[in-house]
């Protein structure tokens, strides 16, 4: 994203972050294929932080559901 541009939409975010996980599936296996096993190791830290933050935006979204619509300040009240 440039600067400037809106902001990422958080309906997007889980494609985005299930995107970068399974890019790094392939880049593990990759650099495993190669004999690069103490790199590969590096991409399951990674792996593990895109687990955790995808647990996250999905407790999001869980949560942003489960509130109560509240009425516009337009609407009175």
């Amino acid at each position: 994203m440039a600067r400037g541009d809106p902001p990422f939409r958080f309906e997007n975010l889980l494609p985005y972050y299930n995107g970068a996980y399974y890019a790094s599936v392939a880049i593990k296996g990759r650099l495993a294929a190669a004999g690069q096993i103490e790199a590969a190791r590096e991409v399951i830290a990674y792996q593990e932080m895109l687990v955790e933050f995808r647990k996250a935006i999905i407790e999001t979204d869980r949560l942003r559901q489960a509130r109560p619509s509240t009425p516009s300040p337009s609407a009175g009240g």
